[in-house]
């Protein structure tokens, strides 16, 4: 028994890109070959005549992939050589405290003033320490 049963394309003996008049000939062709019943041959004719069942079917099964013999032929003097990485000074670790200590500075940093012309913020979105939920000191 196949692990899968076949696809209407395959019970028929048609193409992908068959047209109605191919599937009614090969419906019948495949009828008289005896290979598949006449439900399934007839449940194959049906589905790819219908455009949305057979756009669904052809989605759910793409085709698979060819052969890549010519690519790897083409590409099989380019994977040989090292790849072309950049060479970089290496980092001392005065350089990346550096950096971490002016990203901090920036993130802690007073904003900027409003321009000229901008509305502040009003009294009542103003920061203060309301926001905070009550907390209960340890004596």
């Amino acid at each position: 028994m196949p692990l899968q049963e076949p696809s209407p394309y395959e019970v028929l003996g048609v193409a992908r890109d068959a047209g109605p008049e191919q599937i009614d000939a090969a419906s019948i062709t495949a009828v008289r070959a005896g290979r598949f019943t006449i439900e399934e041959v007839d449940a194959a004719a049906t589905l790819l005549r219908d455009p949305a069942r057979r756009l669904e079917l052809d989605v759910q099964h793409l085709l698979p992939p060819e052969p890549v013999d010519e690519a790897g032929r083409l590409l099989a003097p380019v994977l040989t050589e090292p790849l072309p990485f950049p060479q970089r000074a290496p980092l001392a670790p005065r350089d990346l405290l550096a950096v971490h200590r002016g990203e901090i500075e920036a993130e802690f940093a007073e904003p900027p003033p409003p321009p000229a012309g901008f509305p502040g913020v009003p009294e009542r979105f103003a920061v203060d320490l309301s926001v905070l939920p009550p907390i209960d000191l340890p004596r």
